[in-house]
């Protein structure tokens, strides 16, 4: 039987480089306070500005793993794929889900630089396999490998129950939902930063 639970993967690198992004901006914020002045307090819209961004390049991106499907929220827009759409799972450049029309990417699961190249053996964990070792993309422990790991454990554990959609695919579709609002926002503190500055 499928375990029917809500799974959610965020990058740990991204989350990192929210919080100390945010850590450093909160200087900022308390140094607008300090001054005491308007022209002080002005300067924290582009500290908003910066954090909101901030908050949608690093900290929002994430990948859901549901009964339903995948949900890729990338930066700017989401992205739902029905289990029925899934053909394969990629990771060749970041957690790729490949459906019979195209790929979809997630900006949440990146896949590991040159810096980063695991040395491991075996395919317990992923079955992604070449020449003996684990390609550095799938390997445990990088964002791609993490959130591909999820996503595949649960398309074999539905396929194994027999409640994987099967013959579906042509009359399901993929829904992509843009983050309006986030953009609106975005445009709208932008717009005040540059007259802020430069008024």
């Amino acid at each position: 039987m499928v375990e029917r639970t809500r799974l959610v993967f965020r990058s740990n690198t991204n989350k990192f480089i929210a919080i100390a992004s945010w850590c450093l901006l909160g200087l900022g914020v308390i140094a607008a306070f300090l001054t005491g002045s308007p022209r002080g307090l002005l300067g924290l819209v582009p500290i908003a500005l910066i954090a909101f961004g901030i908050w949608e390049l690093f900290w929002r991106p994430r990948v859901d793993v549901d009964d339903d499907g995948v949900t890729l929220v990338n930066q700017f827009h989401t992205i739902g794929i029905p289990w029925a759409k899934v053909v394969d799972v990629d990771t060749k450049w970041a957690l790729t889900i490949v459906t019979p029309d195209r790929r979809y990417r997630a900006s949440a699961a990146p896949a590991p630089g040159a810096v980063t190249r695991p040395n491991m053996t075996g395919a317990a964990r992923t079955g992604r396999v070449s020449d003996g070792s684990i390609r550095k993309a799938d390997a445990p422990g990088t964002d791609s490998g993490d959130a591909a790991t999820i996503v595949r454990t649960r398309l074999q554990a539905m396929a194994e129950a027999g409640t994987l959609p099967i013959g579906e695919a042509a009359t399901t579709r993929v829904t992509t939902r843009v983050h309006w609002l986030s953009i609106a926002a975005l445009v709208v503190l932008a717009a005040a930063s540059i007259a802020i500055t430069y008024g």
